[in-house]
């Protein structure tokens, strides 16, 4: 089991409703992450101290292709990526 699994999809998709608008960033999501889940964070910056948000940023790539909820709207190679809620 990866370290990116320890992020589940519903703390993903909780931080995501936390954010008023429509396009955000990884960072973004991060930062909301970090407000809400101060531990979760902790815990995945002492397992992975130079990576730990491409960690975040695997767990929110998930999360994207598991639920169809957001959609990448930057190229791959692109740090952060940018992202964009999809409408229901």
């Amino acid at each position: 089991m990866a370290i990116s699994d320890d992020i589940s999809n519903q703390v993903i998709e909780n931080a995501i409703n936390q954010i008023s608008r429509n396009g955000f960033t990884t960072f973004h999501l991060i930062d909301e992450l970090e407000k809400t889940k101060p531990e979760l964070m902790e815990d995945i910056r002492s397992w992975s101290v130079r990576n730990w948000r491409s960690i975040v940023g695997k767990a929110i790539k998930r999360y994207s292709i598991e639920t169809s909820k957001i959609t990448q709207v930057s190229p791959p190679n692109e740090t952060p990526a940018r992202w964009k809620k999809v409408p229901l």
